[in-house]
């Protein structure tokens, strides 16, 4: 079990690779462990909030971090992009 020391490092971590990809516009909440050495990460971006799941091992290096951090926001941005156009198409007809 991790000490919340050692979730505060998991989420430092995120935080500075979700920079490093240029995502400062994606804000990183709760960081819970989860049994099998996974996290639950809590991720927002505007009204948009989505929990993905990490391997806290996948987050050890910067480039496999990055790769995961990387894969781990393509739902939530996917579901700003389809908001993005479902208003775009919206004032269009107004």
């Amino acid at each position: 079990m991790l000490t919340h020391k050692e979730l505060e490092g998991c989420k430092r971590v995120i935080e500075e690779t979700l920079t490093a990809l240029g995502r400062e516009d994606v804000g990183v909440g709760d960081v819970a462990e989860k049994s099998g050495g996974m996290l639950a990460v809590a991720l927002s971006r505007g009204a948009h909030t989505q929990t993905v799941e990490v391997r806290i091992d996948e987050l050890r290096g910067k480039e496999q971090a990055r790769t995961t951090m990387g894969r781990a926001i393509i739902g939530l941005s996917k579901a700003i992009e389809k908001e993005t156009i479902e208003t775009a198409e919206r004032l269009a007809r107004e």
